[in-house]
């Protein structure tokens, strides 16, 4: 089982939108996978689920395990463990968590047990910092996944850096603009000293107590996907092209922290590190929303005129590319025969 977070300290990226899509087309092509909803504002439930039972499963008399927040706050009140979660099957080989908008309350609980880490007789720190990857281990263990999918918020705050420590990959979805650039340069940086700090945990842990377990993962960058809005990925208009020219010097530089990467008179479709470019999809975006059902799988009587049945047909092709390109990454196999053995 691998872990995937999509990433950017710029909102306004699509980012729940493609891990919408992604955890669909992934489930599609035959791999078992999981979705965690650790973002407070819950967009990615909402597209999965309706606000009546949205509504159903925030009641509070609601049996513990049905959000993630149920699950972990006997951890932030000190008053037990990590509750298994109660997975909500959405589609064929597809489990979601549901999230929940108290889940910021669990911010200020972080943010307080972070700096206590190092300390070797601190469990309390270590159980509150790691319990959202506990969560993420046991509803892997339950779909018996082979991917799971985190969605979170943009923030740089506590509870995404405890929310990246149950990831094996992160790829950061981009747009060609400023915007996402500066993103690049606030997020590369940070995530960085996340993982040099929680490795200095891990170490000393290890150290004064060999037989002790903490997460793996080093949420390490896979790439970054690239969407362009309202245009073509391949021919960006005049006013995205020198954003676009600067997106792999941004990443390889702020992201891998390779200083001096050039590459001069290319595009980012020949940088390695370019996962995909990825139309944006504009128009089937809001008829999917509102359909609750990926772009894909869009039909005339979700809306959809004439002209786009060739837009839905070319999205089911680009996010199946995407899927297998980012399971290759992952080294997650794909099934030679999944729901949909061959995407035309």
């Amino acid at each position: 089982m691998k872990s995937l977070v999509l990433f950017n300290n710029k909102g306004g990226v699509d980012k729940t939108t493609l891990t919408f899509n992604i955890a669909h087309m992934a489930g599609r092509l035959g791999l078992r996978t999981v979705v965690l909803d650790y973002d407070p504002q819950c967009n990615l439930s909402a597209a999965f689920l309706s606000e009546e039972k949205l509504a159903d499963l925030w009641e509070a008399e609601s049996p513990p395990g049905r959000t993630v927040f149920a699950c972990i706050d006997l951890v932030r009140r000190g008053k037990g463990e990590v509750v298994s979660p109660d997975l909500l099957p959405v589609a064929d080989n597809l489990w979601l968590l549901p999230g929940h908008l108290a889940l910021s309350r669990f911010e200020q609980t972080l943010a307080e047990e972070w700096p206590k880490t190092n300390a070797t007789d601190n469990e309390r720190a270590l159980d509150v910092t790691t319990a959202l990857d506990e969560l993420s281990n046991r509803a892997a263990e339950i779909a018996q996944a082979d991917l799971v999918l985190v969605d979170v918020g943009p923030s740089l705050g506590a509870l995404n850096r405890s929310a990246l420590l149950a990831c094996d990959a992160v790829a950061f979805p981009l747009a060609p603009d400023l915007f996402s650039l500066q993103g690049l340069r606030n997020v590369g940086p940070t995530l960085r000293d996340w993982r040099q700090d929680w490795q200095t945990v891990r170490e000393r842990r290890m150290r004064d107590r060999p037989q002790s377990t903490l997460p793996p993962h080093d949420f390490s960058p896979i790439g970054y996907i690239v969407q362009q809005h309202l245009a073509r990925v391949d021919r960006p208009v005049t006013g995205y092209a020198r954003w676009a020219e600067r997106i792999p010097e941004i990443f390889h530089e702020y992201v891998l922290d390779e200083n001096g990467f050039s590459m001069a008179g290319q595009d980012f479709d020949s940088d390695p590190d370019c996962i995909s470019t990825i139309k944006h999809f504009a128009s089937l975006v809001p008829l999917a929303q509102m359909a609750r059902k990926p772009i894909f799988d869009l039909k005339v009587a979700d809306g959809i005129g004439g002209g786009q049945i060739q837009s839905v047909a070319k999205s089911r092709k680009e996010f199946a590319g995407l899927v297998r390109t980012l399971a290759k990454r992952l080294h997650v196999p794909v099934p030679e025969t999944g729901l949909w053995p061959v995407i035309l």
